[in-house]
């Protein structure tokens, strides 16, 4: 289906992806209006998603911003701010006709001036806004209801960058101020944004609460008055409230497989693994390049080969995903095998690190370092970096185990590049420009978390990115991201876990849940109660 879609993105007539605005994602008849919805946070730093990637942002950004364009089932884009659109035969003018009559959450219209600033800001801003976006060589407003994007190259994965999650419609007159967009004061108070739910109470200590946005441009949507989300960091009270009824929606939940099976057999809870398809949620252990012993690429070779991910997918994640292999999840339609693999070999890590120059010495030890654990992903993170310190160990090399207090102490460490090494995971997104070029571009090198944080700088990989990110053709264009998958993984930028095990766990009563490739991550306007 991604390719088929992406022959229509890539056709020399113009095309508008056709798709009703608004329509429900699973046939249901008569939605009902009102209820709360009750989910979950498990910490977040901003709402904002122009300057911050991932769930925790993302999961209520998308409900409180609107975008140009949704991604509903098999990847199709669908229409939202942006009701039509048109692309030039030579596929380097985008047009974009905006809906008429929409209002963001102060009253003021949305116009192209503020899709203009918001392009901009998320270009400059996110973590892989460049990435996504550099090739916008200008972006023209002729009038009120128009958006007008002049590409440098063709960009095939454009469209699915426009999305909230991605690209959220933000208020010039609120934003355009001159304060610095990653610091700004209404990323957290009194936020305006344009889609469904408003922000009606935000303490990020205790829980935020979002409300319908009665004025909002889909006419009869939402259907939910409320969207809550309390601060639940820990992944077994999580487990207790859904089983309680505590809790209506868990998208990535961070349940282990054995909790799944125990929620598999609660009354009214039901546990689903669809709805991450577009995201592919990969873990890595990330080390940073910048210093010895890490800048030698024998000693991330050594340490490649001590960590078994065979077993870990079995034990961590109960034999529910497979190890990773490289920087593309195995359901991406960009994904090659064909990359170097490193087998367990205990004997083979000894003696590569031996020759590397770090023998055992006289102390016992051949070197120590600090590894960071997130404290977001508890449930993979902490059992994997138990593991591979107790390998590591066998190698007589000393790991001290640094559990960040919250998600901010975490980021700031990371981002300040003040680590030696981080358990890690980030999000793929179907198209390889979005979530994968950030981690390997030597111009994304930047204090900017699931950024190239690790500072990797490699000129090949960076021809074989530009390359890629432009190759209309489809089969080229695998070709050259099978390229940058085995070079990366000669390198070993990162050594990669099992993929992630994500699920998401909700109650009877819940109904028309997206059936978008990015689950939660996706627009709750369709979403209703009934019950």
């Amino acid at each position: 289906m991604l390719e088929r879609l992406a022959r229509r993105l890539t056709s020399a007539a113009p095309i508008a992806l056709a798709a009703a605005i608004g329509l429900a994602p699973i046939a249901q008849a008569d939605p009902k209006d009102g209820g709360t919805l009750t989910t979950f946070t498990s910490g977040y730093r901003t709402l904002n998603p122009a300057v911050q990637s991932g769930a925790a942002t993302g999961a209520p950004g998308s409900q409180i911003f609107a975008g140009l364009v949704t991604v509903g089932k098999d990847y199709v884009v669908q229409p939202y701010l942006a009701d039509a659109w048109q692309v030039s035969d030579d596929q380097l003018t985008v047009t974009f006709d905006l809906v008429g009559g929409a209002k963001f959450h102060d009253g003021q219209p949305i116009t192209g001036e503020d899709v203009k600033f918001s392009l901009e800001t998320v270009r400059a801003n996110h973590p892989f806004g460049s990435a996504m976006f550099g090739n916008v060589e200008s972006i023209e407003v002729p009038a009120p209801d128009k958006v007008v994007l002049h590409l440098a190259k063709p960009v095939p994965g454009l469209l699915y960058s426009l999305q909230p999650l991605l690209m959220p419609i933000l208020p010039k007159h609120v934003y355009g101020d001159g304060q610095d967009m990653k610091t700004h004061p209404r990323n957290m108070e009194n936020v305006v944004g344009s889609g469904p739910f408003k922000v009606e109470e935000n303490n990020p200590a205790e829980r935020l609460v979002l409300v319908k946005n009665q004025d909002f441009f889909l006419k009869g949507k939402p259907h939910l008055d409320k969207i809550v989300y309390p601060m639940v960091k820990d992944p077994l009270t999580r487990v207790l409230m859904l089983e309680k009824g505590e809790i209506d929606y868990a998208p990535f939940a961070g349940i282990r497989p054995n909790d799944a099976s125990r929620l598999e057999k609660a009354k009214g809870a039901h546990v689903t693994t669809d709805g991450y398809e577009a995201i592919g949620y990969v873990h890595y252990l990330e080390l940073n390049l910048r210093n010895e012993p890490f800048s030698k690429r024998e000693v991330r070779e050594a340490l490649a080969h001590a960590i078994d991910t065979g077993f870990l997918a079995k034990v961590i994640f109960g034999g529910r995903t497979v190890p990773g292999t490289g920087p593309l999840h195995t359901g991406n339609p960009f994904y090659s095998a064909d990359v170097p693999t490193y087998e367990p070999d205990m004997d083979k890590a000894a003696a590569m690190l031996d020759a590397a120059g770090y023998p055992v010495g006289a102390d016992g030890s051949r070197f120590s370092f600090v590894l960071d654990v997130p404290s977001w992903a508890p449930a993979a993170h902490v059992p994997m970096a138990e593991y591979i310190q107790a390998q590591l160990a066998k190698l007589k090399i000393n790991v001290e185990l640094r559990k960040a207090p919250d998600f901010g102490t975490w980021v700031k460490r990371v981002s300040s590049w003040d680590y030696e090494a981080t358990m890690n995971g980030s999000f793929n997104y179907p198209d390889p420009t979005i979530g994968v070029h950030r981690h390997f571009d030597c111009d994304n090198i930047k204090n900017v978390i699931w950024s190239n944080t690790q500072g990797y700088c490699n000129p090949e990989v960076d021809t074989l990115l530009g390359a890629a990110a432009v190759e209309t053709d489809m089969a080229k264009r695998k070709a050259l991201y099978a390229d940058i998958q085995r070079k990366v993984q000669e390198d070993l930028v990162f050594i990669y876990m099992p993929q992630d095990y994500s699920a998401t766990v909700y109650s009877d009563g819940v109904a028309n849940l997206p059936d978008s490739p990015f689950g939660a991550l996706s627009p709750f306007y369709d979403v209703y109660l009934d019950k």
